[in-house]
């Protein structure tokens, strides 16, 4: 599987402390043993989970934070 730059994630997700958490919680996902999005197979669920939102398969709402 191609590795994606953090430019093409910050594309989908700008904040790359939302970004991380992003993958983060779509890492858990995968290891609680949901199904994944895209058709290609690695064992590196961060590498699911960055492909995942870059390639559009899945989408991330961010929420403003109230200060």
């Amino acid at each position: 599987m191609k590795f994606r730059s953090r430019t093409e994630i910050t594309r989908k997700i700008p904040n790359k402390y939302d970004a991380v958490i992003a993958i983060s919680n779509r890492v858990k996902m995968l290891v609680d043993g949901k199904n994944r999005l895209i058709g290609e197979y690695d064992e590196n669920f961060v590498k699911i989970a960055m492909e995942e939102i870059a390639s559009g398969a899945l989408e991330v709402e961010v929420k403003e934070k109230a200060r």
